[in-house]
């Protein structure tokens, strides 16, 4: 009987590879979806799509960049990170409520 090992010891990407890869697509998601609430915006003068816009650039390009920059270019703790993130995931709903509510 072959035995078929659980965990690749020369696997190419290891766990935090694909973290980044999933955060990286989920930016780039982002990106592309706030850009069209933005074009949205432009063409309608919508105000309504320019919060849209901006909420959604801070529940998915933010926090990525928040999370991965913060962390490598200063020293700065998990918890801040931790709080940062949070910070742009409030931030980007309330933007969206104001959007879809108020705007």
């Amino acid at each position: 009987m072959i035995a078929f090992p659980l965990q690749f010891s020369n696997a190419p990407v290891g766990p935090e590879g694909l973290v980044f890869a999933f955060a990286a697509a989920t930016a780039v998601a982002g990106t592309f979806v706030a850009f069209l609430a933005y074009r949205g915006y432009r063409r309608n003068a919508s105000r309504p799509m320019l919060y849209l816009a901006v909420g959604i650039a801070l529940l998915t390009v933010v926090p990525v960049g928040i999370d991965y920059g913060l962390s490598t270019v200063t020293t700065a703790t998990d918890a801040t990170v931790v709080l940062g993130v949070t910070i742009a995931h409030l931030t980007g709903v309330v933007a969206i409520l104001y959007a879809l509510t108020r705007a």
